[in-house]
């Protein structure tokens, strides 16, 4: 018992004088009197100044890591050095400028990957809204959560710091998904008839990171649970606005905050928003109906998230503004010369007849750029009550797979219901949805083809000359003999699959490294053939991080490439993925992976400051391939059509591994010109392969003058030989693609079974693309 109330109950044990309800009232009293505020609930009233006006700064992406430690991405060379304290300065520089009324911070605001302890990255994240005694609330991202603390223990310890409004959920809402849903009611001006009511109401939700429903991948939504929470508040607050005493005839407006986009950002084309559109809308591909739900809540009039940094617009679709914030952070991925950004949103109060304040009259936005000037870009009105018009129509989506996804929906269906529900998922949702994006399977030849391109190093197309061509090349030799190599062996070969091995683009020299890139696959993409990347050690050195040029990639056409697996949360890299190679169709095989291939990010430089040289590929890498390759293996060997052992597997990345420096010119097919780039510390990805059983051959580029294949310990390591024209090679030894084919054997019935062998050779750009060096190895 506090002291001073053990004082007040021992000099009054049997309140003499005093009625026991009496008793009751002044020990209510007393702890009113003792107790701190947040005990009682009475953490911090939000209200409308003086002025008329509620000033809100939204801040996107932080991407804190570890401080002075952690560098920056894609900012101009004379930025440097540059580290995680210029996100802070900006941080304080937009607080002392615009003096907010509240704080919102939307998500990864952390990286979690790079927060060695996650505990003293969001200290120091949220350090100038602390200090600066504004009150501010946080919600979560997809990164946050990627270092020792889970996405609850995240929001619990945000939900400790000084100033913060932020809650762990509603407590009124006992089943939730997600963590940081909260609600906050900014009230009148004091002193106004206005002063006890909600004239504008803040929504933040919880978009999550990555499903947990295994047959959609992508990123998370907002489930229904939260719908459910998001429709009783409004319903709550909308009632009472329009109550006694000073009923309103509409409700008031409301504005909501959460981190992934919803789908309907992609909808709005660049003739209907303002600002920039820069990236794909890394929006989830399962549409959860939350745009219907605020629509026909009728009072949200604005969304804000973050997530896709390079964009910042603000759209209107049916009387919703749906707005980016644009990137914030200096260790989050960006583009040089493009000012990391923050949104500010101002929402303004109408004159009653009287001369008080009343409700709001309209919202408006900018966004200020971290330059010298903290310039103002923009400004529009996002909602006026005097232009306020119907919501919009709403989409429509399959209730089927709704109950499927939402957890308050999960319940045991009797079997025939449930195989009714599954033949609807087949026949209502779309392919995409089921992560179905294009079959790949042996035809009925009883052959799987692979062409791999390494090294192209594209850059500016036509501007951009040759290295190492003799003299009478160089006057007409560019970025363009690439393209027209590409070409020449996608017609020749006609193969199933294109692997492009990294080193796609040398940004070093791009002008701009989206349409650089666009440029180097356009042959893939305009020959229709399914097509996959993984990133070199040259990709990111343009106006795109590692993963802006990752994200890139993945929204190309016809490409099978993917940011990550959604089943590893936490792994190192971009561009880490498997691909599952189906038996014939109509064979015993056709429902089976019979060839499984594995694509690696294989890094670009070290990070460890006491290793030099390249990267390597990661232990949260191999633990994914260790599991992704016994589940596939798992699969193989069980019934129907159980195999004795597991179907072959290639890997693909950039960089050799130290391994490659085991052959000598007696035990390779091929030539060896150049010593080997790997990187100087062995990860030993090499024995989790061999570990594994499954893999047969890997396949690398990097260094553009070896093209040869050995054989280590029952594993075929390959170079492919230098593509592009802008990279380096030797004068008068042709550049060069490594073409792989996988053929079936005949079952005893006559029918196509699995993988007999697999054979390579390469392919010489001369006038007759000639074959050399055909090499067979047993599946």
């Amino acid at each position: 018992m506090h002291n001073r109330l053990k004082t007040m109950v021992n000099q009054n044990r049997t309140w003499p004088s005093i009625s026991y309800t009496g008793a009751w009232l002044v020990f209510l009293f007393s702890l009113c009197y003792i107790l701190p505020n947040p005990v009682m609930g009475t953490q911090q009233k939000l209200r409308f100044g003086a002025e008329g006006e509620f000033k809100i700064l939204q801040v996107a992406d932080m991407h804190y890591g570890t401080g002075s430690d952690t560098g920056c991405l894609d900012v101009l060379p004379t930025q440097k050095p540059c580290s995680d304290l210029n996100t802070t300065a900006f941080l304080d520089r937009m607080i002392r400028a615009e003096k907010p009324n509240l704080i919102v911070f939307t998500g990864d605001n952390i990286y979690g990957r790079d927060a060695k302890e996650p505990t003293i990255s969001m200290d120091a994240a949220f350090r100038p809204a602390i200090t600066s005694g504004i009150p501010w609330v946080a919600i979560l991202g997809n990164h946050d959560q990627e270092s020792s603390l889970s996405r609850e223990e995240v929001m619990k310890y945000i939900v400790g710091l000084k100033n913060t409004l932020s809650k762990v959920n509603p407590p009124e809402a006992k089943r939730i998904d997600g963590f940081g849903n909260n609600n906050l009611e900014i009230g009148g001006v004091k002193g106004s008839k206005f002063q006890n009511k909600s004239v504008l109401n803040l929504y933040f939700l919880d978009s999550g990171d990555y499903p947990s429903f295994p047959l959609i991948p992508g990123y998370d939504w907002i489930k229904g649970s939260q719908q459910n929470w998001f429709k009783k508040t409004s319903e709550k607050l909308q009632k009472a606005y329009m109550s006694d005493p000073e009923a309103q005839k509409g409700p008031a407006p409301g504005l909501v905050y959460f981190h992934i986009p919803l789908p309907e950002f992609r909808k709005i084309d660049a003739s209907s928003y303002i600002g920039q559109k820069q990236e794909v809308v890394g929006a989830p591909i399962w549409n959860s109906g939350f745009f219907k739900t605020i629509s026909n809540s009728g009072d949200v009039r604005a969304v804000f998230v973050g997530h896709d940094h390079v964009n910042d617009f603000c759209g209107n679709m049916g009387g919703i503004e749906l707005c980016y914030a644009g990137g914030f952070g200096y260790h989050a991925y960006g583009k040089a010369g493009w000012s990391r950004r923050a949104r500010v949103v101002v929402a303004s109060l109408e004159k009653t007849k009287e001369g008080d304040w009343g409700a709001v009259e309209s919202i408006k936005t900018w966004k200020r750029l971290d330059d010298e000037q903290l310039t103002t870009i923009d400004s529009q009105i996002l909602w006026s009550k005097s232009s306020a018009g119907p919501g919009p129509p709403s989409p429509r989506y399959n209730p089927i797979v709704q109950r499927l996804i939402n957890k308050e929906s999960r319940t045991c269906l009797p079997l025939p219901r449930l195989l009714g529900v599954l033949l609807a998922l087949c026949v209502l949702v779309p392919e995409f949805v089921l992560g179905v994006k294009q079959e790949l399977r042996f035809g009925r030849t009883g052959e799987f083809k692979i062409l791999q391109v390494a090294d192209m190093h594209y850059a500016d197309g036509k501007t951009t000359g040759c290295l190492d061509v003799f003299p009478s090349q160089m006057p007409t030799c560019s970025d363009l003999n690439t393209t027209a190599f590409v070409k020449r062996m996608i017609q020749a070969e006609k193969p199933d699959f294109i692997v492009f091995t990294g080193d796609n683009i040398y940004a070093f020299d791009c002008t701009d490294a989206a349409k650089s890139l666009d440029a180097a696959f356009a042959p893939a993409i305009a020959s229709k053939i399914p097509w996959a990347a993984v990133l070199g050690n040259h990709d990111q050195e343009s106006t795109l991080s590692r993963e802006g040029v990752m994200k890139h990639i993945v929204g190309l056409k016809n490409t099978l490439s993917q940011l990550n697996p959604v089943e590893a949360h936490v792994i190192d890299g971009f561009g880490n993925y498997n691909l599952e190679i189906g038996g014939v169709k109509g064979s015993e095989f056709e429902n089976k992976s019979v060839l499984n291939l594995y694509f690696l990010d294989s890094g670009d430089y070290s990070t460890v400051p006491s290793i030099p040289g390249y990267g390597w590929i990661k232990p949260s890498q191999q633990f994914w391939f260790q599991r992704t390759s016994a589940k596939l293996r798992r699969a193989y060997m069980s019934k129907p059509f159980a195999q004795r052992g597991p179907a072959p597997g290639l890997a693909y990345f950039h960089i050799p591994l130290p391994e490659f420096a085991s052959f000598d010119s007696s035990n390779f097919t091929g030539v060896k010109q150049e010593g080997i780039s790997s990187a100087s510390v062995n990860s030993g990805f090499f024995t989790t392969m061999v570990e594994a059983g499954d893999v047969k051959a890997a396949f690398t580029g990097h260094d553009h003058l070896n093209d040869f294949c050995g054989e280590l310990t029952g594993i075929k390591l390959c170079y492919a030989g230098g593509f592009g024209y802008h990279a380096y090679g030797k004068a008068g030894w042709d550049r060069r693609a490594r073409v792989v084919v996988a053929s079936l054997e005949k079952t005893e019935k006559g029918g196509w079974g699995a993988v007999k062998s697999i054979k390579t050779w390469k392919r010489l750009d001369d006038k007759q693309l000639t074959a050399i060096d055909g090499m067979v190895g047993g599946a």
